[in-house]
């Protein structure tokens, strides 16, 4: 009878478990989608200090900018641990890979580069085996820092540096030199400069993301990694597409919404803020003007309501990034407007400044006027950007109507894995089974 009671115990404590503490917890996701660098265009730089170095400019996407926004605001406050608890890590950070190829992408000597030892490892950094050694080329992009990840369009400078080490590469421990890279007839080296020559060559090169998300465990500091996919191809010589400047009319008007009074102050004037959307065509019109050293900026105009004049506002955000702009009212303050009070109707506009070398600089048409309450995020279309940060999930609770955490397929029979019920059954039987033979035993 003992053995019944104990079965029966066994029974009653699986029943009341929840489905979670049946399964392993399922790994944390990022709190944003991570998608592949977007728009990656490339030129060339022709001399300097390396004769090889490429511009690369890419973009990320409003999600990850309006993210990592949100993170650096709450690091200045001192509220990153806040922040960031809801997501189950301590921090989070982003880098990117290059991978470059000349000719021939899929040539076994001088196709893309990736290797193994490009993936995160615990023991070592990027780019080492497990003994320690490196395992990676002078121009294998592995861990290369994001300049500034709120906003939209970043760039790297690659394929420079090159000493003699680099070209030949250390062959006992396994790292290769840019002669093992190349065939000899893509690349001269005199001693002191590696050259390719662009009008017979063609350099081509790809981007992926890498998050690293830590987390403090009973272990010490514990590290996951999540890689993007690749992104386009960039190519730089004698196959690449040749770069055409942006023209009048090319960029549309800034996409604006969303004025409000902030709870900042800048040299004892407030700061209004905004909210500005990045369509795609913005996005890869601004990663190419980028890569062949141009700029694309936001001119904001500010008017107190009522006046005829614009002004052009200074210490405002300029660079393209997806959510909120911010624009101390400074430069309102005149002669006959000493300051400017937080109940001040202010009105704003803004219009792109577009400037490429060896192009007349130009303008984007004016957006629409906006003043407190206009709120229209749709407004002259575009894609709109995330007006807050993607909500954190807990990974241990499946969303509503998934699928099944342990068997992946069944429907739940009341909220339990079927598999679960056929064990429950099986041991409703054995007691059963030993109930009756405890009871012809106790006729005998």
């Amino acid at each position: 009878m003992k053995k019944i009671l104990s079965v029966l115990l066994a029974l009653v404590l699986l029943m009341s478990l929840p489905v979670s503490a049946l399964t392993s917890p399922a790994p944390a996701s990022l709190p944003f989608e991570l998608t592949a660098p977007g728009n990656v265009s490339a030129t060339w730089l022709e001399g300097g200090d390396s004769p090889t170095t490429i511009a690369l400019a890419y973009s990320l996407n409003n999600e990850m900018t309006a993210f990592f926004r949100a993170r650096e605001e709450a690091s200045v406050n001192g509220k990153l641990e806040e922040f960031m608890k809801p997501y189950g890590i301590g921090d989070i950070g982003i880098t990117t890979q290059v991978d470059w190829a000349v000719d021939d992408v899929d040539d076994p000597v001088s196709g893309w580069h990736y290797t193994e030892y490009w993936d995160a490892n615990d023991l070592y950094s990027l780019g080492y085996d497990d003994e320690g050694r490196c395992r990676v080329g002078e121009w294998d992009g592995v861990d290369l820092w994001v300049g500034n990840w709120t906003e939209t369009v970043n760039n790297h400078w690659v394929l420079r540096g090159v000493n003699e080490d680099s070209v030949n590469g250390n062959p006992e421990e396994g790292r290769p030199g840019l002669k093992d890279q190349m065939h000899p007839d893509q690349y001269s080296w005199n001693g002191e400069d590696l050259r390719i020559d662009f009008t017979q060559h063609t350099v081509y090169l790809r981007m992926r993301f890498l998050v690293t998300t830590s987390k403090e465990t009973e272990d010490g500091l514990k590290n996951t990694y999540y890689y993007s996919d690749w992104s386009n191809v960039a190519a730089v010589g004698k196959d690449a597409e040749k770069f055409e400047p942006l023209k009048p009319g090319d960029i549309a008007a800034p996409v604006i919404a969303d004025l409000h009074m902030t709870d900042k102050e800048f040299n004892g004037n407030p700061v209004v803020a905004f909210t500005l959307t990045v369509p795609d065509e913005l996005m890869a019109g601004a990663a190419r003007v980028a890569a062949n050293g141009g700029v694309i900026w936001i001119q904001t105009y500010c008017r107190v309501k009522g006046d005829a004049e614009w002004t052009e506002m200074q210490n405002t955000d300029h660079d393209i990034k997806a959510g909120e702009m911010e624009c101390p009212l400074l430069h309102l303050v005149n002669g006959e407007r000493p300051s400017i009070s937080k109940d001040t109707e202010i009105e704003l506009r803004c219009r792109y400044y577009i400037s490429q070398p060896g192009q007349d600089d130009f303008c984007s048409d004016y957006s629409q006027i906006i003043a407190f309450g206009t709120n229209d995020i749709n407004q002259g279309g575009g894609t709109a950007a995330p007006e807050t940060v993607p909500a954190a999930t807990d990974p241990a609770v499946p969303p509503s109507g998934s699928s099944c955490p342990i068997c992946h397929f069944c429907p739940q029979p009341l909220g339990l894995c079927i598999f679960i019920w056929l064990l429950i059954i099986i041991i409703v039987a054995v007691v059963l089974i030993l109930v009756k033979k405890g009871k012809k035993k106790d006729k005998k």
